[in-house]
């Protein structure tokens, strides 16, 4: 698989707003750039939520929200479409859903 094409073809994907699929969702989460990620534990620390924030182009940032596992028996889980943010003026680490 050349990399550099599937990332281009996902970016595609997501500048006109059509879903991914599972599979390009973890390729997503696995080869772009974090920019942001927070974890919160659930059932326990058996599943945590994640909140990863990809950088996808120059100004381009999407959200995936994602259950990871520690555990092989639950795996991991990608239930929602990225959705696309934007960094504040401001210098934090912190990023909002756009109001479109």
């Amino acid at each position: 698989m050349d990399i550099d094409k599937e990332k281009e073809r996902i970016v595609e994907k997501l500048i006109n707003e059509e879903e991914l699929t599972r599979e390009e969702i973890i390729f997503l989460v696995e080869n772009f750039k974090k920019v942001s990620e927070q974890k919160i534990p659930e059932f326990d620390q058996l599943r945590f939520i994640v909140a990863s924030v990809l950088e996808v182009g120059k100004d381009l940032y999407y959200e995936v929200i994602w259950y990871f596992s520690p555990f092989n028996l639950l795996g991991n889980e990608y239930p929602n479409q990225p959705r696309k943010v934007k960094k504040p003026p401001e210098e934090r680490d912190v990023y909002m859903p756009y109001d479109d």
